[in-house]
């Protein structure tokens, strides 16, 4: 039975284990450059007792142009939804982000007609270059706020293009028939959206948003803790595509018979039970892992699930005697 051979390296998936691998490679694919924005150095570390990591260090590109001129956006909102700053945070969140922000607490003048100068703010291109509206229960319930959005969009519509931003955020739920369809037929953020900023950001400056896309694994995980209807950890893996037949899972030898596994449909603990083709179980070559495999089929829809009375540090699983192979952290996992 040929399980690991440790020593060598595949530097093409950092998450493989297996024959043709090392057992403790680990870290993540290192993500592409940033052109114009940062430069990455990569270094890669000697092994240490098997272990291979990477280093990314981050280090920005500074840049000066004098004839750089800082987007500027508008901001609508209720008094009422100011009355813990709630808005100057947003003010806030968005200058740090690189905006310039236009606020009428902040930008009008006292003495001069209020409509005249929230008119310029908004038409003129000199002053705002998006226009944002900060829509909540307040807001969008308040006839004076409705009046004030009517007058802008139809100034802006008027005297603008029509790719003028008019972008709505959203503070909280709120009733769909009270959003305006010019907000509707345009750009609505939630402020829940981790890339609210940047949304808000591309939107004025025109451009394509620049959203964060997590490196996923290829393989899904889910830690099912105790309950009362299971009394040991339930440990559920599958691959994102593609199968592993026979399957297999390794773990310490400590948990040596006093943990099982079982085949079911992807998110459902097989709580009574079930059938196992092929099923084996044996210690490994250096008698540090526990191996258990079986021949049904882990697809993205079908998955394997680990019954242990204890967490296990570490634990691998796969493709018995094939590829691909895995060795993780459970407590590591998200």
């Amino acid at each position: 039975m040929v399980f690991v051979r440790p020593g060598t390296q595949n530097r093409q998936d950092p998450y493989l284990w297996g024959a043709d691998i090392s057992p403790f490679e680990s870290g993540h694919p290192v993500p592409p450059r940033s052109a114009g924005k940062t430069r990455a150095l990569v270094r890669f570390c000697p092994p240490l007792f098997g272990f291979s990591t990477v280093s990314l260090g981050v280090s920005p590109n500074r840049i000066i142009n004098k004839d750089f001129r800082m987007s500027t956006i508008w901001i609508t909102y209720a008094w009422e939804d100011n009355k813990s700053q709630d808005v100057d945070f947003i003010a806030q969140e968005l200058i740090s982000a690189g905006l310039k922000v236009n606020l009428d607490r902040w930008n009008l003048r006292a003495g001069v007609r209020l409509w005249d100068q929230i008119a310029n703010f908004i038409t003129s291109p000199n002053e705002c270059d998006g226009w944002l509206f900060i829509a909540t229960q307040n807001s969008l319930g308040s006839e004076a706020c409705q009046e004030e959005m009517a007058y802008a969009i139809d100034r802006a519509l008027s005297q603008r293009t029509a790719t003028f931003p008019l972008i709505g955020l959203f503070l909280s739920s709120v009733d769909k028939e009270l959003i305006p369809a010019a907000i509707k037929a345009r750009l609505f953020v939630s402020i829940r959206d981790p890339d609210w900023k940047e949304r808000i950001k591309s939107s004025v400056e025109n451009r394509q948003p620049n959203i964060s896309r997590p490196i996923l694994k290829p393989y899904h995980f889910t830690l099912h803790p105790k309950s009362p209807t299971h009394t040991h950890w339930i440990i559920e893996v599958g691959p994102r595509a593609g199968s592993w037949v026979p399957f297999f899972v390794a773990l310490p030898v400590d948990l040596q018979n006093r943990t099982s596994i079982l085949h079911s449909p992807k998110g459902r603990i097989p709580l009574h039970g079930g059938s196992l083709f092929d099923y084996g179980e044996n210690l490994s070559a250096d008698g540090k892992w526990w191996i258990q495999w079986a021949g049904n089929e882990a697809t993205p829809t079908m998955s394997y699930f680990i019954s242990t009375l204890q967490m296990p540090e570490q634990m691998a699983f796969g493709v018995f005697n094939g590829k691909p192979q895995y060795l993780i952290v459970p407590s590591n996992e998200k």
